[in-house]
């Protein structure tokens, strides 16, 4: 912008050279001295010979002369210019490089930071266990609303015993010490597979989502090895109705509820200074494939293991629940949980899309943050 401006400042100046050019005429003398001067002091010059002399004395004898004169300063007062301008774009230059630079080594440091946030979490001995939830008015550790309980089983199993002498009978025989046996003890947990998931019961997604989230409580939860836990929330757009009628809409346009598998909270907080300790806890420990731990959006749903307390997969918030169904019966039989589906990486991909422009998204300004 300031190398466009001193273009037309120089520009301008060339033009009022040129036109200042065009208001001189010719005039000469009897001694044939000839000058270039404007009209208005052309009297002036022929009533004053020495006016004309001292005027003749100083400017070019010829128009030629005279616009070679103004071509030369033009050409000095641009080089100015472009030099002014080349050093001040060399500094511009410099300027950006410097924050450029700055910018890379401020996320250098947040990546850092986030890999460490990570690895905390990872680290974090906790399980849900060691939190309570919001129902009807009262914070009930997890352990009383899923109703877990945790069985042990003692098993033999033959140790080999170390190598002894022979012992001699009083027959003369020889016998060798039978193996000791040690027990094993082997602990289980009734629930052994949650699913946890934050809900908005008039998000559009809901008409599909709840009743297959039912369906997956009617199928797994029927020995009450199998809950769902559902969170509504202010957050991802405003969510208009109490946690009291939000329980009474579930049951009555769903009938979720009904099922001792499926459990609903009151409203909490997901994000912000104010959100609730356990799903703070749960999206640190649990993250998107993109390392991010806030949720996005509504129905964003996480898999935990019954037994260690810990989530074990995250899913997007258009991914469906009866696409969940073979990690939950993994879980369930204590087996390896298997690979992502197809759609797996492919949802995350769209749900970060779908955060920028959806409404049902988690948005500064659109949604309570901070309370």
């Amino acid at each position: 912008m300031v190398f466009s401006k001193r273009r037309i400042e120089v520009t301008s100046l060339a033009l009022l050279l040129a036109s200042s050019a065009s208001g001189f005429v010719h005039v000469s003398n009897s001694n044939s001295h000839s000058i270039f001067t404007t009209p208005s002091s052309l009297s002036m010059a022929q009533n004053d010979d020495a006016n004309f002399v001292s005027v003749t004395s100083i400017m070019p004898s010829t128009r030629k002369a005279f616009l070679a004169s103004i071509i030369t300063s033009t050409a000095a007062t641009a080089a100015t210019f472009s030099n002014a301008n080349a050093a001040e774009e060399e500094e511009g230059f410099a300027s950006i490089a410097a924050r450029a630079a700055n910018m890379a080594k401020l996320a250098e440091t947040r990546e850092e930071e986030r890999k460490q946030g990570i690895a905390a979490a990872s680290s974090d001995p906790r399980t849900i266990y060691d939190f309570t939830l919001p129902v009807r008015g009262d914070d009930i550790p997890l352990m009383n609303l899923l109703q877990q309980e945790f069985t042990t089983t003692e098993i033999s199993t033959p140790v080999p015993a170390p190598v002894q002498s022979p012992v001699v009978n009083d027959d003369g025989t020889e016998s060798v010490a039978a193996p000791a046996l040690a027990p094993i003890t082997k602990s289980d947990a009734k629930v052994k597979a949650i699913l946890v998931v934050n809900m908005k019961q008039d998000d559009p997604i809901a008409r599909k989502n709840i009743p297959e989230l039912i369906s997956l409580a009617s199928k797994f939860g029927r020995t009450g090895e199998f809950a769902v836990i559902c969170s509504p929330s202010d957050q991802g757009y405003f969510e208009p109705d109490t946690s009291a009628l939000i329980r009474l809409k579930l049951a009555s346009e769903y009938g979720y509820g009904i099922n001792p598998a499926t459990i609903i909270t009151d409203k909490v907080n997901l994000l912000g200074s104010g959100a609730h300790p356990f799903w703070r806890y749960i999206e640190g420990t649990c993250r998107a494939p993109s390392g991010l731990g806030r949720i996005q959006g509504n129905f964003e749903k996480f898999l935990v293991d019954g037994r260690s307390g810990r989530a074990v997969r995250r899913y997007p918030r258009k991914y469906q629940p009866f696409d969940i169904a073979d990690d939950i019966d993994a879980i369930m039989k204590g087996k390896q949980l298997p690979p992502a589906g197809a759609n797996w990486k492919e949802e995350w991909r769209d749900s970060d899309k779908d955060s920028e422009r959806d409404v049902y998204r988690f948005q500064k300004g659109l949604n309570v943050f901070d309370q």
